[in-house]
């Protein structure tokens, strides 16, 4: 099964726990909208076509009961210039009369408030006796003024319609909708109530049937207020939604943005932990929508990889030191099993000669085999006394007991110890030689180790040149014999343990090869500077005290 990313993880929750959830809500927000904005607009449909009938009943009651009392107030005029004036007086005050006549029973219209759609007028008549009535004709113009005025702002249309459908007043500039309108009116209307028979759907038409006189007022929601109201509240809804949603997108993209690229780089800092990258830090994208864990973490795993790094050097300077003693035990022992076979074998062998009784041995013999055996003890002895100033001298342990020493005695027994072998040596000692400050064994043994290594090492039997002096205010002596040519490589490696100029199989030369190693670690315990130099063949060390007695 394959497992999907982090990034992948948070888009499909961000789909089914954000962007399903929020769709649902906005599409249930906008219909509750849209069904509250439908109940509005039925309503103040409702209300609209209810208000224009009454005031329509209204204004007709008032003008009829205004051409009754002047119906009543002819009764008391017996004569006829009495009545014109009182009709010509009435019209100049109310201008809502026009044309006031009496006429015949006879001739008076047969229903109240007939419309004549030629005249654009209503007939309204009041009875004065059994014979006359008084009549007269309201202008629809003034109801057409009315009603433009009144609704000018008003989107919707408004239609007053007489009972053969004849248009008396609208607001409407355009009534191309009216036919459809009256096509849609119920044959039996609800007298002063109300109601609704427009079945477009978010665009209701309201109509308000009047009693007396026979009309019907017609209140229609056009499209361009349903745009207005339901589709641009829609649209609002749904923007509002969108700049939601994609907010939230754009937050929880940063949020992800940086949670993956911070999560990738501890994963690259595990793979490098377990690739044995030890060194590998964790570098965070840091910001606001970097979680408190994350860094805290990273903080964790680099602290753990810095102490991971420093176990693992110090467990490689473990394994270099075990190296390196593993090394010295094999070279140890190579050592041993060969510089302390040969004056094992000479002391013993030298001494069973002496032991024996079958043969006679003159003195002479006998002196000279009892200095062999010194010679060999003497070496065996300087040799234990190299193996056990090593561990010292790497432990940085050496316990000196420095006093003042006279550097040319010091000279003169380490040459006579070095030359048991009848070495040639020329030593030149300056008489102004300063006394200096060293351990007394330390120093012979230093001194003894560069004698013996330029017996050992010196060619063509040329003499041994040693030189003590004062150079420039501070005792130097200098050893120099003649050598084999020494590679470049190895002048640095001279110093070293178990270094030796011929290799361990075609040795020529004894020794444990520490000589010059004890005398390196030797001179830095005691302040003494070591320069070695080699030029035209020739091996040249150089000591220089720098602990002296002025």
């Amino acid at each position: 099964m394959q497992r999907l990313k982090i990034a992948q993880q948070i888009i499909i929750v961000l789909l089914f726990a954000v962007l399903i959830p929020f769709i649902t809500i906005g599409l249930i927000i906008s219909n509750i909208q849209q069904q509250t904005l439908r109940r509005e607009l039925n309503y103040s449909a409702l209300e609209m076509s209810r208000t224009i009938g009454e005031n329509i009943q209204s204004y007709l009651y008032t003008t009829q009961k205004k051409l009754d009392e002047a119906a009543n107030a002819i009764t008391f005029m017996p004569y006829a210039s009495d009545r014109a004036d009182f009709l010509s007086e009435v019209e100049q005050n109310d201008k809502t009369f026009t044309e006031l006549q009496i006429v015949p029973n006879s001739d008076a219209p047969s229903s109240p408030y007939a419309f004549d759609s030629n005249k654009s007028v209503v007939k309204l008549c009041s009875r004065i006796n059994d014979e006359y009535s008084l009549c007269t004709d309201l202008d629809t113009v003034y109801m057409q003024n009315a009603v433009s005025e009144r609704y000018k702002d008003e989107k919707r249309q408004i239609y007053i319609l007489t009972k053969d459908n004849s248009l008396i007043a609208t607001n409407a500039t355009n009534s191309q909708e009216l036919p459809w309108l009256i096509k849609n009116l119920p044959v039996n209307k609800n007298i002063k109530s109300p109601d609704l028979f427009n079945k477009y759907k978010n665009q209701p038409s309201a109509y308000y049937a009047l009693e007396n006189p026979d009309w019907t007022v017609i209140v229609n929601t056009t499209e361009k207020i349903t745009n207005a109201t339901i589709d641009k509240a829609r649209f609002r809804i749904i923007l509002a939604l969108t700049l939601a949603a994609f907010f939230i997108i754009a937050m929880v993209g940063f949020y992800t943005f940086y949670l993956y690229i911070n999560i990738r780089q501890l994963f690259k800092g595990i793979i490098a932990i377990s690739k044995g990258s030890y060194e590998r830090k964790i570098h965070l994208l840091k910001s606001a929508f970097t979680p408190h864990e994350i860094v805290f973490l990273a903080k964790e795993f680099n602290y753990m990889a810095k102490k991971i790094h420093q176990s693992y050097h110090d467990l490689s300077e473990k394994n270099l030191e075990l190296e390196r003693l593993n090394e010295f035990r094999t070279n140890l022992v190579s050592a041993i099993s060969h510089e302390f076979r040969t004056p094992l074998t000479s002391i013993v062998g030298y001494s069973s000669r002496l032991l024996r009784h079958d043969i006679k041995i003159d003195n002479e013999t006998r002196t000279k085999s009892l200095m062999i055996i010194k010679q060999q003890a003497q070496r065996l002895s300087r040799m234990v006394e190299d193996l056990l100033v090593v561990p010292d001298i790497e432990s940085f342990s050496i316990q000196l007991n420095k006093v003042g020493i006279n550097l040319a005695e010091a000279i003169e027994n380490s040459v006579l110890y070095a030359n048991s072998n009848n070495s040639n040596f020329d030593v030149e000692i300056s008489k102004d030689l300063k006394e200096v400050y060293a351990d007394s064994d330390r120093l012979e043994q230093i001194l003894i180790n560069l004698c013996d290594n330029a017996v050992k090492y010196n060619q063509d039997d040329e003499p041994i040149k040693i030189v003590a002096k004062n150079f420039e205010g501070r005792p130097c002596v200098s050893i120099k014999n003649k050598s084999i040519p020494i590679p470049d490589n190895m002048k640095e490696k001279l110093f070293d343990k178990f270094i030796r100029m011929d290799s361990q199989l075609t040795r020529t030369t004894r020794g444990t090869g520490l000589g010059l190693y004890i005398v390196k670690g030797l001179c830095a315990a005691m302040n003494i500077d070591l320069m070695l130099e080699c030029e035209d063949n020739y091996f040249n060390i150089v000591l220089t005290f720098n602990d002296y007695v002025e």
